[in-house]
């Protein structure tokens, strides 16, 4: 059941990016961004398709109190009692509102449906935040800090997809870039600062959170951010600079370079959310992370902390990860094909780990 609960955390967040990406770029000029071509069946899809995500980990929950209870009653009490089961009524109910819409919407009213469904999709993720680890363990900074997340990584997932993937040429990329790397750089730092105040509330001791699932997920998460940054800077001034030298230059691929690195965190995100966070007595020998032991297979227990050393393999590994950076950068001057360019980015996130896991003492 947790894989299924992953990937349904995945589509779920791709809904989310898919919907709130085509809703802001509907409300763009048409001359302030390339071609898309948006099939409403696709919105339609998303819309429907996002409560029954949603539910899975609902459902998780009520699998697992129905042997003591019964399954009926189980549903009643989860849906009317749990925050979790709370928040999914209001999902299924803004759900619904959202696929109506959808389906009434006409032609000549897409400002007012793309406005309509932001609002929306925003409540909608309102309601995912509502329900999540760090809003049951501070409902204030917990919910906002991962609804301010959510939001932020959706929309900058959500505009490079349905630019990356649906747009059928790349007129006005210059005009699109002016404004999108502003849109970027908000989101880059709205998904940082509410990303230190959801670690706060849910992680006590980042590093030594490492030990765990929870943190590795979250370290891992954040290494990826490095070939992020690095993509982001390409597509908002490399890029910009090639199309004013030569108007031939596709920009797109890089688009959907950064787009699959942001796919990477949301897997990564989908999958470590639902670990127990590390938050209170939560370090037993039972609890540490099946990869933090192939690095450290030693005694592990509650007073357990780690520390830093550099030796010869933390070099080693540093050395390499700035030879993959330097050919990530000569992928895109020789215009070599995403693929290639994706895989130096996920050997060079690894070789980062390795270096800092190798690096690791536990005292």
């Amino acid at each position: 059941m947790d894989i299924v609960v992953m990937i349904s955390q995945v589509l779920l967040y791709v809904c989310f990016s898919v919907l709130l990406g085509s809703f802001l770029l509907f409300l763009v000029p048409s001359n302030y961004r390339p071609e898309i071509v948006i099939r409403k069946r696709m919105l339609f899809l998303s819309a429907i398709t996002l409560p029954i995500f949603a539910f899975i980990p609902v459902l998780d929950i009520i699998f697992l109190i129905a042997p003591r209870l019964g399954l009926f009653e189980t549903i009643k009490i989860v849906l009317t009692t749990y925050s979790v089961g709370n928040a999914w009524n209001f999902t299924l109910l803004v759900s619904a509102m959202l696929v109506f819409l959808i389906v009434v919407a006409r032609p000549n009213e897409k400002r007012i449906f793309a406005f309509l469904g932001m609002l929306l999709t925003v409540g909608l993720i309102l309601t995912v935040a509502w329900s999540s680890h760090a809003g049951s363990i501070n409902p204030i900074t917990g919910i906002i800090s991962h609804f301010i997340h959510l939001t932020a990584v959706s929309l900058w997932v959500g505009i490079l997809l349905m630019v990356g993937w649906c747009s059928i040429n790349y007129n006005n990329w210059l005009a699109f870039l002016s404004w999108f790397s502003q849109v970027a750089f908000s989101c880059l730092v709205a998904t940082g600062l509410s990303g230190l105040l959801l670690t706060d509330v849910l992680v006590d001791g980042y590093t030594d959170a490492w030990m765990v699932s929870y943190g590795q997920g979250l370290l891992i998460k954040h290494l990826f951010l490095l070939p992020l940054v690095f993509y982001a800077f390409i597509n908002g001034f490399i890029v910009k600079y090639k199309l004013a030298k030569d108007t031939a230059f596709n920009p797109v691929p890089w688009v959907r370079v950064e787009s699959l690195v942001l796919f990477v965190i949301f897997m990564i995100t989908a999958v470590f959310s639902q670990q127990s966070p590390p938050h209170g007595n939560y370090l037993t020998s039972d609890a540490v992370s099946p990869i933090f032991r192939l690095f450290h297979n030693g005694i592990i227990d509650a007073s357990s902390t780690i520390g830093f050393v550099i030796n010869l393999n933390t070099v080693l590994f540093f050395i390499l990860s700035i030879l993959l950076m330097g050919l990530m950068a000569l992928s895109f001057y020789k215009r070599v094909s995403l693929i290639v360019s994706f895989l130096f980015s996920c050997i060079f996130v690894t070789s980062i780990y390795f270096m800092l896991m190798m690096a690791v003492v536990v005292r």
